[in-house]
């Protein structure tokens, strides 16, 4: 699936720029830069003694520094033009290098906190050093406070609601982490972006290892990988230095090879994450210093078809990685130019002898990027689609006559319900008037029908009170900005895409690859399952007390061993569930997997029914098998499961399931969500040793089971 946009054109306002205010003026900026350019010698001096402190490094764990001298020629002192030419001109490229800069020689792969506290050692004596070098009172207060918003993003730490991103592959990732903060703010998105690096070039490899380790450490949201432009991998750059002489047979073996060992590679990552993977192609840039400068074709006909065949076996590789998208690399380089991508964004007089080498490319491929950060921002974490109807599943209204279906967004919403979203029909019209047999998606693909002449956001309410779901999972689709305006003063946490923008259906499509999307049979039953909840609701509301109200649901429930069949649904919930979850342990498939087979541990799983019909897989139970006890590692059990008793009839079952056992061991960690776990040992009978910590020994009385669940055995 391909991820590209288009970037904004020249007339297009660019974030990141430095404010032009009365308080200070061009001319003013013109002034403050030849100050700091005849300070500049004395500010190298003042600054490569403070970064380059070695006790500063020790601590922070700086790697790369060389000798003083070389570091104020390569690093510190184009540092500093890059601050003045932003001061002098205003201009967002210089502000958003500088800043990118800073990161060359700080500790850019920490955690931000750590940033956060290194940038507060450092920021402060380098911003005390401009000032002075003034030697204007006036100048230096006019500009200190231009400063200090220019070197905010460095000491700002992403809230909880960030997205993180890491990027691993050549500098050309370096390049797109230089412009895509300050367009993703523009957005409303906090973007924490750290690099793991490769490359031919300069001779520096990258293992699995290292790329699962930082993912265990950083839980990130998005995985990019470049392993091909700037010639990331040695056989990608011999495949572009013999691209002229390559007979087919032999292009044809080396780029299978070459992609079969980033399949190989993306498989090794893929068992450690389900984070959605934004999978490069080639461009073929860089280009050769001749075509570079000479009128010829950017690449040569040899290039061509070895970027052809690259690409169609890496689209066909990402079609075929789960929760993967495609970043179109030779389409955005085609739709720019070749040259326009590769010329700097720096000019020379700056950037020549420095470390950097940022060029247009990376900008450009901020764009699709940034698309690709609102998506998820925005439907990370659906759970459902509340689906307009005139002038969004068609053109025209259908109680006017005759309509012109969009069949394509309608098939895209039913691979979306059948990759366990749920759809809600919303839509200000008389269900008479509505043609089901003209159109792709049916009824029965619509867990609720709103069909009313109701205000929408009362509607959106009462869903989410049939649903039992926050409203923080619903994504309004509809073209009339009137109604999303009104949804969203009434209702703020429902996410809202214009029906009528090509974006909102480019973002339903990308959601496929995101963590809330699986092509189970647990997700494509999902609807029916949702249905027949709310049918429950209705059996509950008419009966008189508890035990009476779930008797008249004829529950019936299966405990037992868990089975490798049952790996996927266990691996959503564990990953998934928040409320009854008692430690929120976010356990991977691969060691869920390693569970099953392991004789220290249990996997016990429970599936409920009832009347209406079969709820699944709801429960699941891990126990650790530890010094004569059983210990409760994990247990998970579905909300749409809750407020039947099951957890006590699963505590009790995984108690007797393990006779081995001299004493139990329950563990609850509290979150912010989980509460509706809290209370399951303590009313089991568990006592408390400590603040996580309840036990239960095997002569203790141990939880009764609800009368009203029939225990079937599991089959």
């Amino acid at each position: 699936m391909s991820s590209t946009t288009t970037a904004p054109g020249p007339g297009a306002a660019r974030p990141g720029s430095l404010p032009t205010s009365p308080e200070f003026p061009a001319a003013l900026r013109q002034r403050a830069a030849a100050a700091l350019e005849a300070g500049k010698p004395v500010l190298v001096e003042r600054w490569s003694r403070r970064q380059f402190d070695p006790a500063l490094v020790e601590r922070y764990g700086i790697v790369g520094v060389q000798d003083r001298r070389s570091m104020e020629v390569s690093f510190v002192g184009p540092l500093i033009d890059l601050l003045i030419a932003a001061i002098r001109t205003g201009e967002p490229r210089y502000r958003e290098v500088y800043l990118d800069e800073r990161l060359r020689y700080a500790p850019h792969q920490a955690e931000p906190a750590v940033r956060v506290a290194y940038f507060g050692e450092t920021v402060p004596g380098d911003q005390a050093d401009l000032l002075d070098s003034l030697n204007d009172p006036a100048l230096a207060a006019a500009l200190e406070p231009l400063l200090t918003e220019l070197h905010a993003p460095l000491r700002g730490t992403p809230g909880d609601d960030s997205i993180r991103l890491l990027a691993v592959g050549d500098c050309l990732l370096n390049e797109v982490r230089v412009f895509l903060p300050t367009r993703t703010a523009a957005d409303g998105i906090a973007l924490d972006m750290r690099c793991l690096y490769f490359s031919a070039v300069v001779g520096r490899s990258i293992g699995t290892e290292q790329v699962t380790k930082f993912i265990a450490e950083t839980a990130p949201h998005l995985i990019s990988f470049s392993f091909l432009t700037y010639e990331g991998l040695p056989p990608y750059s011999a495949l572009l230095r013999e691209a002229d002489r390559l007979a087919p047979a032999e292009l044809e073996g080396r780029v299978t090879a070459l992609v079969g060992s980033i399949r190989e590679f993306l498989n090794q990552v893929r068992e450690k994450t389900d984070a959605p993977f934004l999978i490069h192609n080639a461009s073929g840039l860089p280009l050769t210093r001749f075509r570079r400068r000479l009128p010829l074709p950017a690449l040569s006909a040899g290039r061509r078809r070895v970027l052809a065949a690259l690409n169609q076996a890496l689209t066909e590789l990402c079609a075929n990685t789960p929760n993967a998208l495609l970043v179109d690399e030779r389409a955005v380089a085609e739709e720019r130019g070749y040259r326009e991508s590769s010329r700097p964004v720096i000019p020379a007089a700056i950037a020549r002898g420095a470390a950097f080498h940022t060029s247009r490319f990376g900008e450009f491929l901020a764009e699709p990027y940034r698309e690709v950060l609102r998506s998820f921002r925005d439907l990370r974490k659906a759970k459902v689609l509340l689906v307009d109807f005139d002038n969004t599943l068609w053109e025209g209204v259908m109680a006017d006559g005759a309509v012109v279906h969009h069949h394509d967004r309608q098939r895209l919403l039913r691979t979306l319900k059948e990759a366990g979203i749920l759809l809600v029909a919303l839509s200000k019209n008389d269900p008479a008037n509505i043609r089901w047999d003209e159109m792709t998606l049916k009824q029965e693909d619509f867990v609720l029908l709103k069909i009313s002449w109701d205000l929408k956001a009362g509607s959106i309410a009462r869903a989410a009170e049939e649903l039992d779901l926050g409203l923080d999972s619903f994504v309004l689709i509809d073209d009339n900005p009137a109604e999303r305006e009104l949804v969203r003063n009434e209702l703020p946490k429902v996410r809202l895409l214009d029906a009528t923008a090509a974006e909102s259906w480019r973002s339903l499509e990308r959601m496929l690859a995101f963590p809330n999307t699986r092509a189970t049979e647990e997700a494509r039953s999902r609807t029916e399952m949702y249905r027949a909840q709310a049918q429950r609701r209705e059996a509950q509301a008419r009966a008189f007390d508890y035990p009476s109200m779930m008797a008249a649901l004829e529950l019936e429930a299966a405990f037992g061993p868990a089975v490798r069949a049952d790996l996927d649904r266990i691996t959503e919930l564990v990953q998934r569930t928040n409320q009854f979850n008692t430690t929120t342990i976010r356990h991977s498939k691969t060691d869920l997997l390693r569970f099953l087979e392991s004789p220290a541990h249990g996997v016990y799983v429970a599936d409920l029914a009832d009347k209406f019909g079969k709820l699944g897989l709801v429960g699941v139970v891990i126990i650790e098998r530890k010094d004569g006890n059983a210990v409760f590692d994990s247990f998970v059990m579905s909300c749409r499961a809750m407020g039947f008793g099951l957890e006590r009839l699963m505590l009790r079952a995984a108690m007797d399931a393990e006779p081995a056992a001299a004493g139990f061991v329950g563990r609850f960690v509290p979150t912010d969500r989980n509460t509706p776990a809290s209370g399951l040992f303590e009313e089991g009978g568990f006592r408390r040793t400590d603040a996580t910590t309840w036990q239960l020994q095997r002569a203790d009385t141990r939880p009764a089971t609800p009368e009203w669940i029939r225990t079937v055995p599991r089959s």
